[in-house]
């Protein structure tokens, strides 16, 4: 057998899997509550319970480590629109439920969410591959006609600006109006804006909200 093969056929390595996974977590924690250059490697260490050598064996340095975990909480939410939405060939509705998944994941995973406008606050541009699958739903929306008077880059930001908004307010503390009541009332005013009639926006946004936010 030669090495090349030898080494395929390597089972994992789980004490190296679960100590990333551990700055990973760690790392996720402190950038919920604070910027990313305002956390020091020794501080993401130090929760992981590691020793600092083992975050160079696996990242190297800081930004990448935060991109990598942008990145793997956005995978994690966008894996849950996906699920909600099989099945749904409407763009309109498509919207509505996705921000409602957006809203439960805050609900469920609130530092994630936190990183999630944290860490992503520069993927703006509407041809970063990150924006690819809403690029798409708003671009069938647009020459379906279900979305009027907006370009893609218009519709492609106003989502993701509601969005944003919607889950920075659904973790706020003070919020006395059920989380629920908000995600319809948003889903709504967002598909108005994006030109659907005042009465269809109505109906997706409480459907969306019934289905993927009971209980909340």
């Amino acid at each position: 057998m030669t090495r090349s093969k030898e080494h395929s056929h390597r089972p994992p390595d789980r004490r190296r899997e679960r100590t990333r996974e551990a700055l990973l977590s760690a790392g996720r924690s402190l950038f919920a509550s604070r910027d990313v250059d305002s956390v020091s490697v020794d501080e993401i260490v130090a929760a992981a319970e590691v020793a600092k050598g083992s975050f160079y064996n696996h990242f190297a340095d800081k930004d990448v480590f935060a991109r990598e975990i942008a990145a793997a909480v956005r995978r994690q939410v966008e894996q849950a629109v996906l699920k909600a939405n099989e099945g749904i060939e409407d763009a309109a509705e498509h919207i509505a439920r996705a921000l409602c998944v957006f809203v439960r994941f805050a609900l469920e995973y609130p530092d994630s969410a936190r990183v999630l406008w944290k860490l992503n606050s520069g993927a703006t541009m509407v041809d970063a591959p990150i924006n690819r699958g809403l690029s798409d739903v708003v671009q069938q929306g647009i020459r379906a006609e279900r979305f009027r008077h907006v370009e893609l880059e218009d519709g492609v930001l106003l989502v993701m600006g509601i969005i944003v908004i919607v889950l920075r307010h659904v973790l706020e503390e003070r919020l006395v109006t059920p989380r629920r009541a908000v995600a319809a009332s948003m889903a709504a005013g967002l598909l108005r804006a994006l030109g659907i009639t005042t009465v269809q926006a109505s109906r997706l946004a409480e459907a969306a909200a019934a289905d993927l936010l009971s209980g909340i």
